[in-house]
């Protein structure tokens, strides 16, 4: 049995999506899926998204009625939330996971080869009818602060503590403000308002003192940082949509890679040197007496924070804020998500391989 007619078992995908993203915008390009998914001859019915985390749920239940194949179309943040949704079921390991990049960043997608954007649609829902699929880890984190648990989450491209995460709910109050002028927002996109939130960032830290001590126990080994900007925990291979950190990063190997970064210069290694565009690589920045701290890679990690009884740092999960905490632990799940991708991304080794976990519990 050929291509998606093997995942789906004569049973409709599902797509979901929201219908009132990119102000509005979306409505079309979610028209657009649905006759490129019927000229394929890819049976499917539509479930849009839900707000405050019922996605979730909505995906779950979906499942649940013996649904193979769920497609998201979106962001990260979509990509999440129906991911979360498939792996709440007990029946997750059977489900696959196409992909219809349309947000900003799309990290996900462009890790697995897929470009981004209503311009691609075509070419992704052929990905999804070839069928073609590889496993994903995931990650279950556990944050606490004063020995309480304070919130848990799964994680599928990256997690980070410090100026990133504080960038992001800089970017999270612009984009308020962006939205509040009127045509603004056409021009003051989100890449942008990003941007100008890491330059105001960066510029503050300058001024005030956004440095924390980190103590890093990865698989069991101590790795003490003092007075860093930032910590990075990375799944796939893009992050932020135009940064790689790690060149042997992959999203099936059981592990995850932590990026820290030291201080302004490395910082400004990792900017340009890791920038998939960029003529210049770390290494030839490292050479001109740049600072870089190389990733570290594991399955099992702890991360203790330290401020000098000052605020703790802020963090993210996929794009979106959590609590900040003085403690986090954050354990890879070999395998556990299956997703669709072109056939020319897959080894053929990797081709098809089965999720070996579940996070059922977790």
């Amino acid at each position: 049995m050929p291509g998606i007619d093997r995942l789906t078992q004569g049973l409709p995908a599902v797509l979901v999506a929201n219908p009132t993203a990119q102000s509005g915008k979306a409505a079309e390009w979610i028209r657009s899926a649905r006759a490129l998914l019927d000229q394929a001859k890819i049976s499917h019915r539509f479930v849009p998204t839900e707000p405050e985390g019922r996605t979730i749920d909505r995906v779950k239940e979906v499942v649940e009625q013996g649904i193979k194949v769920v497609i998201y179309m979106g962001g990260d943040g979509t990509f999440a939330e129906v991911a979360k949704g498939i792996l709440a079921s007990e029946h997750g390991r059977d489900v696959v996971m196409g992909m219809l990049p349309t947000g900003t960043a799309n990290d996900q997608g462009k890790s697995f080869g897929l470009e981004a954007g209503p311009s691609s649609l075509e070419r992704n829902v052929e990905v999804i009818s070839a069928g073609v699929t590889v496993p994903c880890d995931v990650g279950a984190i556990s944050i606490e602060r004063d020995m309480q648990t304070i919130h848990k989450d799964l994680m599928f491209d990256s997690f980070s503590v410090g100026l990133g995460a504080a960038s992001l709910e800089t970017r999270n109050r612009d984009r308020e403000s962006v939205r509040k002028i009127p045509g603004l927002g056409a021009i003051y996109r989100d890449q942008l308002v990003y941007a100008g939130a890491v330059l105001r960032r960066f510029v503050e830290s300058y001024v005030v003192d956004v440095k924390f001590d980190l103590d890093c126990v990865i698989d069991g080994k101590v790795h003490p940082f003092e007075n860093i900007l930032d910590v990075i925990l990375k799944n796939t291979k893009v992050f932020g949509g135009e940064w790689i950190f790690d060149q042997a990063a992959e999203s099936d190997d059981g592990k995850f890679e932590l990026v820290p970064v030291t201080g302004r210069r490395d910082f400004g290694t990792k900017l340009l040197g890791s920038l998939r565009a960029s003529p210049v690589g770390v290494d030839d920045l490292k050479s001109l007496g740049f600072d870089h701290e190389p990733a570290l890679a594991g399955s099992k990690f702890e991360l203790v924070v330290r401020t000098n009884n000052g605020p703790l740092p802020a963090a993210q999960i996929d794009g979106e804020e959590v609590p900040a905490g003085d403690r986090y632990y954050v354990e890879v799940v070999p395998r556990a998500l299956r997703l669709i991708v072109p056939r020319e991304h897959v080894d053929p080794s990797h081709t098809d391989r089965s999720a070996a976990s579940s996070l059922t519990g977790l």
